[in-house]
Formats: C-alpha cells, structure tokens, sequence
C-alpha cells in the first residue's frame, strides 16, 4: 500500500482546549432482535462478530443537520457560549443532507452563528479526527477564536438488508465538540493519512458524477454501503494499533478509538499492550456511526467520570478512502457535575461569554 500522511509540527502544536460537547442520536432503537431476521442471521452472530447489541436509525423526518443542531446547541451551552461568537462550523459528514448546500451550512443557520463561516468535510469514520485538527489549526494561526466540530453521519440510509456482513453493523447519530484557544492546555498533536488504493474495500458506488443517479445505468443499490470487510478489519487493527502505540508510548489515561467492531479494539489493545479498559467502547449501544463514533464516544465517556481535567487523552480513526488519523491532547473539561453547577436554573445557560 501507498500511503501519503501529514503530522502536526512538533515546534508549533495548537494549546486549544474542548470546552463544550454534546450529541443527538434518534429515538428509534434498533436492536439485534429486529435486525437478524432481516438479514438471515441469528442474534448471537451479529453479536459475536462485532459486538453491537443495538443501534438507532433516524426517523424519515430527521436528517444529518437535524440530529448535527441538537448536539452543537448542547455544545454551545456546555461551552457557556453565544454561537454569535462562533468563528467556524465545520461538518464532518459522508451522509449530508444534501449535494449542494453543505450541511455545515444549515447547522450555521439552525443554531443562529451568524458571524461564522461553514463547510463539510468527507473523510468518512476518520472525518472528526480531520475536522478537529483543521479547527485547531484556524485557532492556531488566528484566522479563528472558536469553531464548532461537528461529527454526524445517517448511514442506515445506505444499507442492504441482504447484506448480513453490512447492515447489522450501522447506526445513526451526531455529536459536536466546541474548540477555543487556551494559552494554559498542553498542545494538541494531530496525524492524518490515506491510502486511496483502498477505494473499493468501503464504497458507496452510486450517487456521484461516476455514477449519478439517473439514467439507464443506475440502480439504486449502488447508493448503499459494500464492504470487504476482513480487509477492512485487518487494515484497521494495523493502522489503529500504530497510531495508538505511537502517540501514547508516554502513556495515556483512555483511548476513545472508532467505533467500528469490538473485535477490532480488544485487537487494538492487545497490539498497543494496554488493558482493554483504557480503549473505551460504546459500540454496543449505537452501532458504527462513521463521522460521529469518535465524539459520541466522548460524550459517553465525559459523562461516566472517564474523562476528568489533566487526562491524557488518545483519539484514533480509520476509515474509506482509506483515510486515518490520531490526536493526542489533555483533557481540560471539568466533570459534568461542575459544568452543570454553572449553568443557571432559569434559562440552563450562564450568561455567554464574549
């Protein structure tokens, strides 16, 4: 495989900070049980092959940017500030609402940051990691005081109900993370790659100007997911495995991974020679949701005590493309609890800060 990959200058990493989150998945759950009949296969396959128990899917009302301005508004309050003081969204998204517009757009307009520029960004299950080391980067060389990190994908859009290696394991959501300057936190390191000769081991085929969708040509299960998937799992357990032994051989508190299997970071932890309770897991509720896996995680982990103020604090991604990326930083967020104190009972947000 050729690889092309970009890191984070040693000599001017970004001190930003996460000083908000929050995330949105849909009321809808999805478990095991409702799946495996239509798909052919019995609950314990699903489980056993990749960990998940459920998942939620998206109600036909709801999009990308519906669930992406649910979770920026809980980043905005967490955060304790005013989205006109927003300089950036950015949407890391493969499902936007969408061709033209991009969702960061509409997400810009939802939640009232009318002094902010907007855009998507497609690097598929890798994209959060992408997205947050570009909004670090606008903080860095002062083109921005804070942006918006948005995470959100609606795969079970895209799904073959006959494909049983596919479709168990998607689901639906977004999460969102609020960046800012702050001269006090260690500097954050970034390391992006790709490999494009990986096109066709996670594809959506149909939809794009290859292979619009219209005329003879098309069908429309070219618009859902195919996956050659011990390829990809053996690629992802390589690549997640070195980004993680690379970037936390000082050690680190929690390596909040991609939720893409189970198998996938019990194999990761073992490669990286760490206990399995330091590469945090959800996917057992939610499923592998691309864009968004990453913050979700974070959300989860932030609001079970996982994440506390002076952690070291792992993030690596693998994704289509391929596309990968790790980042290591401190936490700073205090513990929900003391966030919440500073919120105010009448309206559930502290006066916003400039």
């Amino acid at each position: 495989m050729a690889a092309a990959h970009v890191a984070s200058d040693p000599t001017n990493m970004m001190r930003v900070a996460i000083t908000g989150l929050g995330k949105a998945v849909p009321s809808r759950i999805v478990t095991n049980a409702e799946i495996a009949p239509q798909v052919g296969v019995s609950t314990d396959w699903i489980e056993t092959r990749s960990g998940i128990l459920e998942r939620h899917y998206a109600a036909p009302e709801e999009s990308t940017s519906s669930l992406s301005t649910t979770a920026a508004l809980q980043a905005l309050k967490v955060a304790q500030l005013d989205p006109e003081n927003l300089s950036m969204v950015i949407c890391a998204t493969c499902t936007p609402d969408y061709i033209l517009p991009g969702t960061a757009s509409i997400i810009q307009d939802n939640i009232g940051a009318t002094r902010a520029g907007a855009f998507d960004l497609n690097a598929a299950c890798s994209g959060f990691v992408y997205a947050l080391s570009i909004g670090a980067s606008l903080i860095g060389t002062g083109a921005a005081t804070s942006v918006m990190v948005v995470g959100a994908d609606l795969l079970s859009r895209h799904l073959d109900f006959t494909d049983a290696m596919t479709a168990p394991l998607f689901g639906d959501a977004a999460a969102a993370v609020v960046l800012e300057a702050d001269e006090n936190a260690e500097p954050i390191q970034f390391e992006m790659g790709s490999d494009g000769s990986g096109l066709h081991q996670v594809l959506v085929p149909g939809g794009g100007s290859k292979l619009p969708a219209d005329g003879d040509r098309f069908n429309p299960a070219c618009m859902n997911v195919t996956m050659q998937g011990r390829e990809v799992f053996r690629n992802a357990v390589r690549v997640m495995s070195e980004l993680g032994a690379r970037f936390g051989r000082d050690g680190f508190e929690l390596m909040v991974a991609h939720q893409a299997n189970r198998r996938i970071l019990d194999e990761c932890a073992v490669q990286i020679g760490v206990d399995r309770s330091k590469v945090y897991q959800n996917i057992e509720r939610y499923g592998n949701t691309s864009a968004a896996s990453i913050p979700l995680a974070l959300c989860d982990a932030w609001a079970e005590g996982r994440l506390n103020p002076g952690d070291r604090l792992l993030m690596v991604a693998f994704g289509a493309g391929y596309t990968w990326g790790a980042a290591r930083m401190n936490w700073t967020l205090p513990a929900p609890t003391e966030v919440a104190a500073a919120l105010t009972p009448a309206t559930g947000l502290a006066p916003a800060r400039a």
